[in-house]
């Protein structure tokens, strides 16, 4: 009971900071007013919601806000629902962020952290005219008032001065972060029509998933409302985009002293900020936001609850999908310097460190991150100078007793822990903190003021401290309504139709006598995963397209040890005759993540026989969450099948101590991902340690050597823990970059001999998954029920070859193979591949690239061996069509990206090592080469081919048409001349030499060749084969990745990567 709870508090603020404090200033303002004392704070609580016109009214005037117009009526209307606030004022919310008498243009204004980069600061001044600059160039470009702005942008100083310049013409900002997959990204901008998509182009180390100017440009196709992109830095601009491109830097200059130095009013309604929430059903509710109500809510949470002022800095771990990075924007107004940071979590102290070093005042995270920190056994007070910081703010999730203690304990004394709580659909909270009241571990110290929140209790239990969340009054940051939804239905049935007259958040809370606040989770069918609220819907619309899937339903469980408290649990019902096993598991989880994000995977998934439905048909999330959880189920009698209930309660996968055992896959998964016992089973010593520390932290067995961590529902933050044990078993310091690289046993393992760590290393051969663009058949015999027939690919094969790579890879829409058959190169090509067929089904595929190439003098035509896909069913044919793409001996053969099964296939049909091993080139390593006389490098198209006569001019025609970097370099009478294609190494964007005229000269002047490769293609190193510069190989990190070629005509020196799926394919 909440009477037996010790009501020590952890905290008490001391007079002279409750003096000082603007909420005290406040009060004193309203008393004087009012004419009247409110006593202790409960009773100025209660005044500003049983009075709330006059409360707003007064803060309105205390802030001093820049506005035009009449201030009454400060409220039409009683209903919470349709009331509106201060109707005929009118306001520019970045007026109000930007241009304030007390904030000088010096004064700093953000500072944006980079893990990679120097930090960047930009003026109060600064800012402001570059978003001056940008609003002027967006007018120009024919931006509106009410038109969409979007973007996909990282957290940095371009995501500001985008959605400020977005705000300041009256236009309305949305943004995604670039970790967002595109299904996910279209399914919330594509209903809002924008006409100007904005993102970062560049890729950075961390990230993953496609490269994020690829998805920029998937999802610009998306959207035909487009007018134009603007890229928000110097990345490359993908190909293929239709609407023109600009570049921010480019706007900035554009506009700079084109405006007439007066800010545009707008009504105090206007709508600023389209904010997407997923529901239980249907598409993302995309929210939309007024400017007047957002700004004058933010002003009061920051001003009177934080009590943010001039000099502090305010620190929120956030990214630009989730409503915090909208609400630390705001602080601008109050004078306040924001600090950002771009980059991963690398282990429990980056983020303090990066408290520490930037002096923040108040730090915002999660519990989970809390968490992180504590099971870690990490110690901020120890590690970092925290002197500065006063106020710790915890958001996205339940914040427990002992996590209070924690950070009292461990990070500071005299902290002000802060739990707030709100949500989207408000861009704001219920319940937060307060400079004036005491701590209490577990809750949130207060109601929002001028909010009358209260805990709707059930209509069984009258009497019940926990209810449902609700607001009885109108407040002015409830949403204008949800996009598109011209009558109102959909916002009346979200947040109106289960109480009428008040508005229902979807929370379940408690308060206690003093006015503390205790949340308990949702009440609805909404997830909360790691502090990420998600929508189920959007988690089955992508399981949609797993043909075994018949009906799923994603439920959240309690995990005291998981990342905030709790995970996500899947339940499916698979159609007749399908089995969960590993590799249905594994496409499940690589789908959710890869057109969703991470946050939709799931830790465990069980298989049901059916889920709980109602009477009406209704599927029941609340019930199949109960049941997961233990708990008696509310509305049991409301089932039509509460049998179901048992089920889930039994299934040994939600165990909250059973680990979830994955079946082994049967002989009727149609899969690449199915593997067989040798690939199941560890190498060595070193292998099985891993495949321990994986099964313990992802609570899962057996799992195989080649399975991806993030497939089998790892995260950012479960990364850390893995690396933490890895560390501790090995003493070894792997960084994070090398997981996010090589996310598999065999791949840590690997990572880990390359830095002399292995234990007991066998040799033997690395018999992974296939990767996109790699030769990837395997020769283990299988039955087949036919024996089929090899016969050439020709052009009307094609669009099936494309859907055939697309299942067999599983990493590309089938549109994205055409290029290995639509290469213009070779106008008479003797065939496109060959392939294995059986009833006129295609079981089998090796691709044939070819060119004719003139070398010393010397004519051959040379065929490179691409994408090698057998159906697992078929897999011992592998050999039998090896054999027969190679039976003409007159043609010079190479393999570029061969896996090590089909090394040794090729080994056994007479091929050679063209390199047995690449050497990675990152920058600032071959810094010596700078002393050589400064060269010249060539890389405008035309001045290039100019330099070029004979066969290097038609190698640069016909490699023209593609994504490679062509150069020259040019050191007095010396030339040589590069061509240079950016690919994936890992997860590492990385510059892949594929032909080099004159190596020597290249090696003398290697570091400005590097550079000038490296900035032009934003990759972090340039790459090439370690025989190229013979005995002159420069430093750099080798890596074994072998290359194969078979010829009577040609030598090993005389072939090069050019005419290649390396050019052809994004590998």
């Amino acid at each position: 009971m909440l009477q037996a709870r010790p009501r020590d508090p952890i905290f008490v603020p001391d007079a002279t900071a409750m003096a000082r404090s603007q909420l005290s200033a406040f009060v004193r303002y309203c008393e004087t007013a009012t004419g009247r004392s409110y006593g202790d704070y409960s009773g100025f609580e209660q005044f500003s919601c049983n009075q709330f016109r006059t409360f707003w009214q007064l803060f309105l005037r205390w802030c001093k806000l820049d506005v035009e117009g009449e201030i009454e009526p400060v409220c039409a209307g009683d209903s919470c629902e349709s009331a509106s606030f201060f109707p005929r004022l009118r306001l520019n919310f970045v007026e109000n962020l930007l241009e304030q008498e007390h904030a000088s243009d010096d004064l700093p204004a953000v500072t944006a952290c980079h893990a990679d980069r120097p930090r960047e600061r930009l003026t109060r001044g600064e800012l402001r005219d570059r978003v001056r600059s940008v609003a002027a160039s967006l007018r120009g470009m024919g931006v509106a008032e009410g038109d969409r702005v979007v973007a996909i942008a990282r957290n940095g100083n371009e995501a500001v001065v985008a959605a400020l310049a977005t705000a300041a013409v009256g236009a309305t900002f949305s943004s995604c972060a670039p970790d967002m997959g595109v299904f996910s990204i279209l399914s919330r901008f594509a209903p809002i029509e924008p006409v100007i998509l904005m993102g970062h182009l560049r890729s950075e180390r961390w990230d993953i998933g496609a490269p994020v100017a690829a998805s920029l440009a998937e999802v610009a196709a998306g959207l035909p409302s487009l007018k134009a992109i603007v890229a928000l830095d110097d990345g490359a601009a993908p190909n293929g985009v239709a609407c023109p491109i600009h570049r921010l830097t480019d706007l900035m200059k554009r506009g700079r002293g084109t405006d007439d130095g007066a800010w545009k009013r707008f009504a105090f309604d206007h709508p600023l900020f389209v904010l997407f929430s997923s529901g239980t059903t249907g598409q993302p509710k995309c929210i939309l936001h007024g400017a007047g109500g957002t700004l004058l809510e933010h002003l009061k949470e920051h001003r009177l609850h934080c009590d943010l002022r001039q000099g502090d800095r305010l620190f929120f771990q956030t990214s630009c999908g989730w409503m915090m990075w909208n609400w630390q924007l705001s602080a601008l107004a109050s004078g306040v310097e924001l600090v950002l940071y771009d980059g991963p979590i690398t282990g429990p102290g980056t983020l303090w460190e990066l408290v520490a070093s930037e002096k923040v005042t108040v730090f915002g995270t999660s519990p989970a991150y809390l968490q992180l920190c504590e099971q870690s056994g990490y110690q901020p007070a120890r590690a970092c100078d925290l002197a500065s910081l006063r106020s710790v703010l915890s958001t996205g999730s339940i914040l427990y007793e002992h996590q209070y203690d924690w950070v009292r304990d461990r990070v500071k004394q005299d902290l002000l822990l802060q739990s707030i709580s709100g949500g989207t659909d408000i861009l704001g909270c219920f319940v937060l903190g307060n400079p004036v009241l005491p701590v209490h571990r577990g809750e949130a110290q207060c109601r929002s003021l001028g909010l009358d929140v209260r805990a709707l209790p059930p209509a069984n239990a009258p009497l019940a401290r926990i209810g449902e969340l609700v607001c009885a009054n109108p407040f002015p940051s409830r949403p204008i309504g949800f996009f598109g939804d011209k009558d109102g239905r959909r916002f009346h049935e979200a947040y109106f139709s289960q109480n009428p007259g008040v508005w229902t958040h979807g929370d379940l809370i408690e308060f206690t006598p003093e006015g503390g606040a205790r949340l308990h989770g949702r009440s609805d069918g909404i997830l909360n995963i790691r502090g990420i609220r998600v929508g189920p819907a959007e988690i089955y619309r992508i399981l949609q397209d797993i043909v075994e899937v018949a009906e799923a339903m994603a439920v959240e469980q309690y995990a005291e040890n998981e990342p905030g408290g709790t995970r996500l649990v899947l339940l499916v019902v698979l159609r007749g005759g399908a089995v969960l096993d590993r590799s249905l598991e594994a496409r499940i989880r690589s789908e959710l993540a890869r057109r969703g994000s991470v946050v939709f995977v799931p830790a465990r998934i069980a298989q049901v026989e059916e889920l709980p439905v109602t009477h009406s048909g209704k599927r029941s999330e609340a019930a199949a969450r109960d049941a997961v959880n233990g708990r008696p189920v509310r509305n049991r009698d409301a089932l039509r099948n509460p049998d179901s209930l048992e089920a889930i309660a039994r299934a040994p996968a939600l165990s909250a101590s059973a680990p979830a055992v994955r079946s082994e896959p049967t002989d009727d998964t149609h899969t690449d991902a199915r593997l067989d016992r040798q690939e199941l089973d560890p190498r060595d010593a070193l292998e099985r340690e891993l495949q321990g520390i994986f099964e313990r932290l992802l609570e899962g067995s057996p799992i195989a050597r080649h399975e991806s961590f993030f497939d089998l529902g790892g995260n950012s933050l479960s990364a850390l823990r893995l690396l933490s044990e890895i560390q501790a078993q090995t003493r070894c310091d792997l960084p994070l970059h090398a997981l996010f690289q090589a996310p598999t046993i065999a791949g840590i393992a690997a990572a880990l001999r390359g830095r002399g760590c292995a234990l007991e290393a066998r040799p033997g051969g690395d018999r992974g998954k296939a990767a996109p663009g790699r030769l990837a058949a395997y020769t283990a015999p299988r039955a087949s029920r036919l024996p089929p027939d090899i016969r050439p690919a020709r052009a009307a094969d094609i669009e099936r070859l494309c859907v055939f790579l697309h299942r067999g890879f599983g990493a590309r829409i089938p549109v994205a193979w055409r290029p290995l058959f639509d290469y213009r190169w070779l106008d008479e090509k003797p065939n496109l591949g060959f392939m294995l067929v059986t009833g006129g089904e295609i079981r089998g595929f090796i691709g044939m690239l070819y060119a004719r190439r003139l070398v010393q003098g010397k004519t051959a035509l040379v065929c490179n061996l691409s994408s090698f896909y057998v159906h697992p069913d078929y897999r011992g044919w592998s050999f039998a069509l090896l054999a027969h793409a190679l039976r003409d001996e007159t043609v010079c053969y190479t393999s570029f990206t061969p896996s090590p099964t089909v090394t040794h296939m090729c080994e056994a049909m007479g091929f050679s090592y063209l390199d047995r091993n690449k050497i990675i080139l990152p920058p600032l390593l071959n810094a010596s080469t700078l002393r050589w006389p400064s060269a010249r490098i060539i890389s405008d198209p035309e001045q290039v081919r100019a330099l070029l006569d004979g066969e290097q001019r038609r190698i640069f025609d016909d490699h023209a048409p593609y994504d490679c970097l062509q150069l020259v370099l040019q050191s007095g009478s010396e030339r040589a001349y590069l061509v240079v294609k950016r690919r994936k190494i890992g997860r590492f964007p990385v510059s892949d030499l594929l032909y080099c005229s004159a190596p020597a000269l290249v090696a003398r002047h290697l570091e400005r060749v590097k550079l000038a490769i490296i900035w032009r293609q934003r990759s972090v190193a340039l790459t090439a084969e370690a025989g190229l510069f013979g005995a002159l190989r420069p430093r750099g990190k080798v890596i074994r990745q072998p290359m194969l070629f078979r010829s009577s005509i040609l030598q090993a020196h005389e072939l090069d990567k050019l005419y290649s799926e390396l050019v052809l394919l994004p590998l």
